[in-house]
């Protein structure tokens, strides 16, 4: 058996990237694993926080990458992948800021690209960053789709819609049914007015080489 040994993550699982088959991720914390909104309600409980960081693993060769450094109260999510670059959400709950940062994997470069208040959102459930270009948006809070940055919008959507990413100015969502039997339908809304575009049944995926396929 051929076996690389990887450094540097401390007893983390690697997992894939969306879009990339030549990266992969590590979230580790001091504490077990928690989600953002877990996390923000471990503070607002009372509790310490001893932070969540994330490491970047390369394929082959498995060198990997720490854009940050882990911190107390500091929560760096899962990136996403555009254009050769990543993006993370990272939410310093001791500034109370919300901040989007850009890591250049070739020049190891890390660039804060924007910070807003992290009351700008009524909580941290369902924050995300979704691609491509990279957006932060709240999914599927009591029906109401709510884009954060770069641009501040909001629309309505069905109770089981859920975005799975971006193209351009098109949002495709996937919405589930069970009645009688399970099926799912992909909904294309307008980025700028949530207006419905395009549905068809099934489901589509983007592929490492940015293909989309349709099932």
């Amino acid at each position: 058996m051929n076996t690389i040994k990887i450094n540097g993550l401390a007893g983390g699982y690697p997992e894939t990237i969306d879009g990339t088959s030549e990266w992969y991720y590590s979230q580790k914390g001091s504490n077990d694993f928690l989600d953002l909104y877990e996390a923000e309600e471990l503070i607002k409980d009372g509790h310490p926080f001893y932070g969540m960081n994330c490491h970047l693993i390369h394929f082959p060769d498995g060198e990997v990458f720490s854009p940050f450094e882990l911190r107390e109260n500091f929560y760096v999510d899962a990136p996403v992948w555009d254009d050769g670059k990543f993006y993370f959400l990272c939410v310093d709950f001791s500034e109370k800021t919300i901040q989007i940062h850009c890591y250049y994997p070739e020049d190891k470069k890390l660039e804060l690209i924007d910070k807003l208040p992290l009351d700008c959102v009524k909580d941290c459930y369902n924050l995300k960053l979704h691609v491509s270009p990279p957006m932060l948006s709240r999914d599927a809070n009591e029906c109401v789709f709510q884009i954060v940055w770069p641009n501040n919008i909001s629309f309505s959507i069905g109770s089981t819609e859920g975005l799975m990413f971006r193209d351009s100015d098109d949002l495709y969502f996937s919405e589930w049914h069970d009645d009688p039997h399970y099926h799912e339908y992909v909904i294309v809304r307008d980025f700028h007015t949530g207006k419905i575009k395009d549905k068809f049944l099934g489901t589509i995926c983007r592929m490492p080489n940015g293909v989309f396929w349709r099932f």
